[in-house]
């Protein structure tokens, strides 16, 4: 069934909605669901590597349909985003690499470096490095050869 919403809520739906972030110009291009980070000049496609701590989980909403947009419309450069502060609990529908063969619910997933997540690497494989964990899968997924947006929970 194709995604039409990015953020889903917590399990009781959440009355008030969204947290949102303050509205920015959007200073490159990028469509829902993936990870944003701030700048000075205002929001841009995440970039971090996944073993660098300290990122916010900021997901870029769909376009509404009332403002002539669908989920699969991109943002461009000019625009104005409010993106969502995805807070512990709640679920979102984010970008996921292309490539990921997520074969649970609850395998844990890191940034990507290009505004998707990855199946995060642990501290369990061996001689492994520790990534930032942002999420959490909720749904089984192979991603293929294409990005794809997945259900997924913060911890």
């Amino acid at each position: 069934m194709a995604k039409r919403k990015i953020w889903l809520g917590p399990l009781d739906n959440g009355v008030n909605g969204p947290l949102l972030g303050s509205p920015g110009l959007v200073v490159d291009a990028f469509t829902a669901g993936e990870l944003l980070v701030r700048t000075a000049a205002g929001y841009a496609t995440a970039s971090a590597a996944a073993t660098v701590f300290g990122a916010e989980l900021l997901i870029a909403p769909e376009i509404s349909e009332s403002e002539g947009g669908l989920i699969t419309t991109a943002y461009t450069v000019g625009d104005t985003v409010e993106p969502i502060v995805v807070r512990s609990g709640e679920f979102v529908n984010v970008a996921v690499a292309a490539g990921q063969n997520i074969t649970s619910k609850g395998t844990p997933l890191s940034s990507n470096g290009d505004g998707t997540l990855k199946i995060a690497v642990t501290p369990a494989t061996v001689g492994a490095t520790s990534e930032q964990v942002l999420a959490h899968s909720d749904e089984i997924i192979n991603t293929g050869g294409a990005v794809a947006l997945a259900t997924v929970r913060k911890p």
